[in-house]
Parts: C-alpha cells; structure tokens; sequence
C-alpha cells in the first residue's frame, strides 16, 4: 500500500501545483522549476525539488497512435524517480481521455503484458508496487511500448512508443535522483 499511496501523491501534485499557480504565481515559480536533464529523438527527463525531496521523471510521447476516438487530450508513458525515506521508481501512463474505475489498461512491451489497474480518471498504474521494477526492465530491453485504454465513452485508442533511447534517459534520472 504504500508505493500506491505516491501514485495518489502524483494525482494530487498537480491540483495543488494548479493551486498555488492561480494563487501566486511568482511564489510557485520560485518554488518548483524542472530543470531538464536529458533528451533524445523519443524520451526527455526533467527533474525538481518538491518537499524538500527531489524528483525525476521522463515521458515521451506516442509514435503511433489508432483507436474509434474522436477526439482526446495528450497521451503520454512516464517513469517517475522519487528520492526520500528509499527511492521509488512508478510508471504511469494516460491516453488522454479518462478512464473507467476498475477496468485495467493493457500496455504490453515487445509482446509481454501488463494490466494498470490503478486507474484515476485520465491515468493508470500498476496496482502491483513490484511490478513497476519489473515494468522497467522489460523497457530497459525492449523496442516497443503499447498502450490499449477504453474510455468512459466505450471508444478505444492504442499507442505505441519508441523504446529507442530509453535507457539512456533513464540513467539520467538514476543519475539524479540516486
């Protein structure tokens, strides 16, 4: 329970980020600046300090994209390093429309799947704490990233991503965030 306990923390970051921009928007520039650390064709990885710990992430967007939708917001896969008490590493993905409660979003790499169970509205995760780790190393070695998601509205999309430079990238956030 807790290594799901940050994917709720993720939620709420950025409601809270929103709120304290409308509030005050110079205090909140002041306060949270990613930086970028790395970048390639597929992947880039920023990071900042929020609560006095840091944070690294890196997302990239899909290659390919397919479904019945008519319309959706940005899809993305992210890989999140957050440094504190230990280090935890959480995928998440969104396909940019929202989800429903309790129905799995399939993402498969290189052909071996995985079901993101934890779904809030436009997100998903593994519902598994171990199964992140596990999520990694088969992107580490793989080629290809899909994600199937079923919207509220019964329409489907499936994107795929680029693995290509992925471990470069990730060890730019290993690197920052040890």
């Amino acid at each position: 329970m807790t290594g799901r306990i940050s994917a709720w923390t993720a939620l709420l970051f950025p409601a809270l980020l929103c709120a304290f921009l409308l509030a005050d928007p110079q205090w909140a520039a002041a306060q949270v600046k990613p930086e970028p650390l790395a970048a390639n064709e597929n992947w880039k990885a920023h990071s900042f300090v929020g609560d006095g710990n840091k944070v690294c992430y890196m997302h990239a967007t899909p290659a390919r994209s397919k479904g019945n939708f008519t319309r959706r917001g940005a899809a993305n896969v992210m890989v999140t390093r957050r440094q504190g008490g230990r280090t935890t590493e959480e995928v998440s993905v969104t396909s940019g429309y929202p989800y429903p409660e309790g129905k799995p979003v399939k993402v498969s790499i290189d052909g071996r799947s995985f079901n993101f169970d934890l779904t809030h509205d436009e997100h998903a995760w593994l519902n598994d704490e171990g199964g992140d780790a596990a999520v990694v190393r088969a992107m580490i070695r793989g080629r290809e990233l899909k994600v199937r998601g079923v919207s509220l509205k019964n329409t489907y999309s499936e994107d795929s991503y680029s693995l290509i430079g992925f471990t470069k990238i990730h060890d730019a956030i290993v690197r920052a965030c040890p």
